[in-house]
């Protein structure tokens, strides 16, 4: 069955727009939106609050948005490349339903946090800020999303084989530094990189789905 060239260039628009949304998200605190220190007091949390009202609010739309059309973008290069039904096409759709609802989470605290500041709840306003920053840990342990994607890509012809060996290799490093990291800070700053290299890695495959041609959709069996 043919799929319409349309198709291709809105999947490679979802891996592009939620690389931007998630991108300026993750870059956030060292740009427009500073974070207090993990250890705030009520007061400091309360002041970064009042300050960022509606940045905060923006921020987490980012993460939403960007969460699903990444993850939208995985789950339809997974279809185009004719592996959904495998076994690690399915962990692939297993993984991204985590990956969201942990996003959602996160997006959850962080508005309630700032909901919380406006009633005048200024403890459960630091509860909910104290809660986000657990999930960079969660985030890391949970399972890989670049990791499942790669082995579900491995003998497609959908992008070339380097792109599955990277993504695998990719997913190894997130959940080894992931496990370190609750052990290490320092460790956090490596997933940093691992980040990047992960979103150069989403656009290079959208850009190759731009100019994809169909009679290459085929797998090898």
């Amino acid at each position: 069955m043919t799929t319409h060239r349309s198709t291709y260039i809105l999947v490679a628009l979802c891996g592009i727009l939620g690389t931007i949304a998630l991108t300026t998200y993750f870059a956030a605190p060292w740009t427009f939106m500073p974070l207090p220190a993990a250890n705030a007091t009520i007061a400091q949390v309360q002041s970064f609050g009042i300050q960022y009202h509606s940045t905060i609010l923006f921020d987490a739309w980012l993460q939403a948005i960007g969460s699903l059309f990444s993850i939208i973008f995985s789950l339809a290069i997974i279809h185009l490349a004719g592996a959904s039904q495998r076994f690690f096409g399915r962990m692939t759709l297993l993984t991204a339903g985590v990956i969201m609802a942990l996003s959602l989470a996160e997006v959850t605290f962080e508005i309630g946090a700032v909901m919380a500041g406006d009633n005048g709840h200024l403890q459960a306003a630091q509860t909910c800020f104290d809660l986000t920053n657990t999930f960079i840990h969660v985030f890391l342990l949970a399972p890989s999303l670049f990791l499942m994607q790669g082995l579900a890509l491995w003998n497609t012809r959908l992008l070339p084989r380097a792109f599955s060996y990277l993504a695998i290799g990719l997913g190894i490093l997130f959940q080894v530094l992931g496990a370190l990291g609750l052990f290490n800070t320092a460790f956090l700053l490596a997933v940093i990189i691992i980040l990047m290299i992960q979103n150069v890695w989403t656009i290079a495959a959208a850009i190759k789905l731009l100019f994809f041609t169909e009679k290459k959709t085929m797998r090898i069996m």
